[in-house]
Parts: structure tokens; sequence; C-alpha cells
């Protein structure tokens, strides 16, 4: 039965419960999101170091494309939550049928100019020729169905703040089980492998960085047409279909670049931050730009949590200001920031005492995983604000507030992240781990400015 949508708030369950109903499923999802990027980098870790670094040299700019495509997922989704909650059932069709219209438009954009800079990308980021050239073709492979990734990204914001935050996460389950399978066919030449039962041969192409990439754009491709469908076939009074009205509506663009343009500012100020990031990190060489990658992979676990939180609070407080409920949107968002100081105690622990395993599943190279462990000590004391940031960036963006997070971000991003990551790097010769202090300071200062908005009550502004 394809799923409807929800207002959340008239389910009759306590607060609590019903953050959590929600939040659940969006952790899974985003560790099943994770989960191909770790998958990819563990198994082409198993060639070497410059494998590594030809997946990771690009990494800053597909969260470039990818924060652009939030962008889109919350200038839509938010408009989803307020009008179901306000019961407004035609203009969240509305919404969604725009939605469909941005992603067939700005999804083959990205995929054109992705294709045709995508050649010379890792030479523009500073990797060397024979780590650029296999990068080139990795980023290729992968940008050839960002349409599809993008419809990924606006679709599944869209379930979520109508109530549905099961869809997604099954999904993306299966986008894993699809990517590991074919990353095994594409990446590894044939092997045998003996059992007490006898002998077998694993099939395998031996494509190397080109397989990984292979398999994650089929993996994602596929993810991306089934929630489009999705959007579709889902019954209840939010439902679309092609005999609707399809023409652009302005109104609901205006709305769309007031939700989205600050988030679309935001990640592309913190973004080409990112890049300029790691053309830091490249010129410390092979062994930090492959350590730099898998640190960087294995501390996206840690705020995961969160982020299922931050959906879970965007739907929530988005769905409150639609029934102008102010109490109730400040009610969600305190119980977020409790919930994000609890996770992130949690994963300073994980980060901090777990850092030389976590790194160690990518790679045997002991140089890599000394140096990517301490990366990961360095970010793990700062957990604890970077989940609070987090979760108040979806509860404020819930009640139309993202114009901060764009502050945040640039102020964060260009005046701490990147100047003391130089004088650390460079000036005070710390390597990379005056790079991850720089990050780390990054992210405290985020954090201190999104409790200070919270509690300090301007963002009320934006649900009058």
């Amino acid at each position: 039965m394809a799923p409807k949508s929800v207002n959340v708030l008239g389910l009759g369950r306590s607060p609590v419960h019903t953050v959590i109903l929600l939040a659940w499923p969006a952790i899974i999802e985003q560790i099943m999101l994770t989960l191909v990027g770790y998958v990819d980098t563990a198994m082409v870790g198993a060639i070497g170091a410059q494998a590594t670094a030809a997946v990771g040299v690009t990494t800053s700019t597909m969260w470039l494309i990818n924060g652009l495509f939030s962008a889109f997922g919350v200038g839509f989704s938010v408009q989803v939550a307020q009008c179901i909650g306000a019961e407004d059932y035609e203009g969240c069709r509305q919404a969604i049928r725009q939605s469909v219209l941005s992603v067939l438009g700005f999804g083959a954009l990205t995929t054109l100019v992705c294709q045709l800079i995508g050649g010379q990308l890792p030479l523009w980021l500073g990797a060397p020729p024979e780590v650029a050239r296999e990068a080139g073709a990795y980023f290729r492979i992968l940008t050839s169905v960002m349409m599809l990734h993008m419809g990924s990204a606006v679709f599944s914001a869209i379930l979520r703040c109508s109530g549905d935050t099961k869809t997604p996460m099954l999904l993306n389950i299966l986008t894993n089980v699809m990517n590991i399978i074919l990353n095994t066919l594409f990446i590894f030449e044939p092997s045998v492998h003996h059992t007490p039962f006898g002998s077998f041969t694993l099939p395998g192409l031996g494509m190397g960085v080109q397989g990984a990439a292979i398999a994650s754009a089929i993996s994602m491709g596929t993810v991306g047409l089934l929630l489009l469908l999705t959007t579709f076939l889902r019954k209840g009074e939010a439902h679309i279909d092609f005999h609707q009205n399809w023409r652009p509506d302005p109104l609901v663009w205006r709305l769309a670049l007031r939700f989205g343009l600050p988030v679309a500012f935001e990640r592309v100020t913190v973004s080409c931050g990112q890049i300029i990031f790691t053309m830091m990190v490249t010129h410390l060489g092979t062994v930090a730009l492959a350590a730099h990658t898998l640190a960087n992979t294995a501390e996206s676990i840690s705020y995961l949590p969160a982020v299922g939180i931050s959906f879970a609070a965007t739907t929530l407080v988005g769905q409150a200001k639609g029934a102008e409920n102010r109490d109730m949107a400040f009610q969600f968002g305190k119980i977020v920031t409790k919930m994000g100081i609890v996770m992130g105690v949690v994963m300073f622990a994980l980060l901090f005492f777990g850092a030389r395993g976590l790194v160690g599943i990518f790679t045997r190279d002991l140089a890599v995983i000394a140096l990517g462990a301490g990366a990961l000590r360095i970010e793990a004391l700062v957990q604890p604000l970077q989940n609070c940031e987090i979760v108040l960036a979806g509860a404020m963006r819930g009640g139309g507030d993202a114009r901060f997070q764009f502050y945040v971000g640039l102020v964060c991003m260009w005046g701490v992240r990147l100047p003391v990551a130089f004088l650390m790097a460079f000036v005070f010769d710390l390597g990379l781990y005056g790079i991850w202090c720089g990050m780390a300071a990054d992210i405290a200062m985020r954090g201190v400015l999104n409790l200070w908005r919270f509690y300090s009550g301007r963002w009320y502004g934006a649900l009058h």
C-alpha cells in the first residue's frame, strides 16, 4: 500500500514519542546513505592509497552538489509540512508538482555541467596526475545519474515532511544491498574461495575505482527512480498525477526560494570552502589525502543520528508553524536539543576511543591509520556541539528561519575554519592535524551560535 501524508501533530502522542517516531527511520536512512560511501571506500581501500585518494579528491565537490539538491528539498518540503499542518492539501499537491519540475530541469543541468568539467576537476583541485586520471573517471561516472540523485534528495525530504520516514529508509536499505553486490562484481578480479564444502569462484570484472563508481551510480539511480514512482503512487490528500495542473506556479517558487535559497547559499559557501580545504590537504601528499578521506568517511557516522533527528524537527516545527502553534514549535526544539547533546556525548566516546578501529576498516596502511585516527580524535572533542548545531538547524528551518544558517556557514567556514587550518597546518607545521583543528574550531562555533539563536527566541520571527 502506498504511503499517505500524515499530520503528525494530531496523532495524540507525547512530543518526545512523536520525535522518536519520526526520527528513528530517518536515522537508519542516513546510516544506509552513508554506508554507500563506506562500502565504496572500504572496497577501494583494499586496492591501495592511490585508489582511496582518487575516490576522495572530488568528495568536496559532491558535497557541493548534494548541498544544492538539499536546498531544493528544503524549499519544497517545508511548504509541504506547513500546508499539511494548515490542512491546505491543494497547496501541498502544488508544491509537490513543482518539485518534480525542479528535479527535471536542475537535475539535467547539473548532469551536463559535471560531464563537461569532470576530466579536469581533479587537476583543478591539485591532485597528482596519477590520481587525477582515475578521480576524473570516477566523478564523471558517478554524476551521470544526477537527475535521479537529485530526485532522491528532494522526494525523500517531501516524504519525511509528509510524516512518512519509513519509505526513504526502506529504499536506502535496498540501495546498500545493491551497492555491495555490484561493488563485489565490478571492483575486483575473479577470485577462488575455499570452504569446508568445496571451492567456488566469485565473479568479478576487475574495474577498480571505475567499478565502484558504476556500482554507486546504478544504486543511486535506482533509489531515485523508485522515490519518483512513490511520489506519484502515494495515497491521501497529497496525491499527484499527470491530469492535474503542471504549469509553473510563481507563488510556490517564491516560497521555495525563500526557504531554499539561504540553504543553497549556505551549502555553496561551505562547499566552496571545503574545496579549498581539500586543496590544502592535497599539498600534504597522497598519504595525508588518503588519511583525510578515510577519517572524513569514518567521522560521517558521528552525525547520522543528529541528521535523522533534524529531519524530524523540520517536519514537526514546520507542521506546528502551519497550525500556528508557537509553543509546540519551541517545545519540539528543546526536545531535539537534549537529544542532540546525548548523542554528541555518545559519539565523542565512539570517535575518541575507537578512532584506529574506525579508520582501520578501510585500509591496512599503518601510516594512513595512525594519521587518520589522530585527526578523528581532534574531531571527537566537539561532537556535542556538532550534534546540537545539526538538530537546531533542522528545527529552525522548519519554521522558515533558514537565513541564519547561511550567515553561520559564511562566518565559520571563511572566518574560522580556513584561517585556523592554514595557520595550524602550514605556519605551525602541524600538517593534517592542523587542518582538522580548523575543522573542529568551525564546528564548535556553529554549535554555540545555533544554541544562542534558538534560546534567544530570535528565530520566532519566522513563525509569525
